[in-house]
C-alpha cells in the first residue's frame, strides 16, 4: 500500500510539490519494513500555509485524485482572490476559498446534499477521519503546518506525537 511508490502519484508529487517530511510518531523498523505508526500527507503552499491534508495511509489512487484537488483548489483560489488591475492577491480571499472548499467537501463526506449548511462548532468526533480534516481545514484556512499536524496527529488520528527515535531491529 505504498501509494508514493505508484510511478504516477511520485511524477505528479514532484512536479506539483516538494516533497518532504517529519516523523512525529513511535514506529519500529523489522526487517527493512516499517511497522506501527501512522501516517498524514499534507499539500502546502510554499509559504507554509495547508491547502489539504489526509489523515491516515490511503492507496495510490487516492492520493493523486487528492493531491490533483489541492492543485485545482490552490488555482481557483489564487484566481478568485487576485486584483485583476494590480495582481495583488487578497489573502482573506484566498483564505475564504479554501475554506469554502473544505466545507464542500466535509458536507460531501457526511452526505449531506447542502454544502450552505453551517459547520458544527465543535470537531464532529463521530465523523469519518477525512471529515474532520475537511471541517479542521475549514474552520483553519491555510493555516501553517507547525498549527495543523498536532490536531491531525493527536485529535483526529488518535495517535501521541513522539520525538523517540525510529528503533530498528
Amino acid at each position: 500500500m505504498n501509494a508514493l511508490a505508484d510511478p504516477l502519484v511520485a511524477a505528479y508529487l514532484n512536479d506539483n510539490f516538494v516533497s518532504t517530511y517529519l516523523k512525529v510518531g513511535a514506529f519500529q523498523i523489522i526487517n527493512g519494513q516499517k511497522v506501527g505508526g501512522n501516517v498524514a500527507s499534507y499539500f502546502c503552499v510554499p509559504e507554509g500555509g495547508v491547502l489539504h491534508a489526509l489523515a491516515g495511509k490511503t492507496d495510490a489512487r487516492t492520493l493523486l485524485k487528492e493531491a490533483r484537488w489541492a492543485v485545482d483548489i490552490r488555482k481557483s483560489a489564487f484566481a478568485l482572490s487576485t486584483e485583476p488591475e494590480t495582481g495583488a492577491v487578497n489573502l482573506k480571499k484566498f483564505a475564504r476559498q479554501i475554506s469554502n472548499a473544505h466545507t464542500e467537501r466535509y458536507h460531501a463526506e457526511g452526505r449531506m446534499m447542502s454544502a450552505n449548511l453551517p459547520l458544527p462548532a465543535s470537531m464532529p468526533r463521530a465523523a469519518t477521519q477525512q471529515a474532520q480534516t475537511h471541517w479542521l481545514l475549514a474552520k483553519n484556512p491555510a493555516a501553517r503546518l507547525q498549527d495543523v499536524y498536532p490536531t491531525v496527529w493527536r485529535q483526529i488520528l488518535n495517535e501521541k506525537l513522539s520525538d523517540l527515535p525510529v528503533e530498528r531491529h
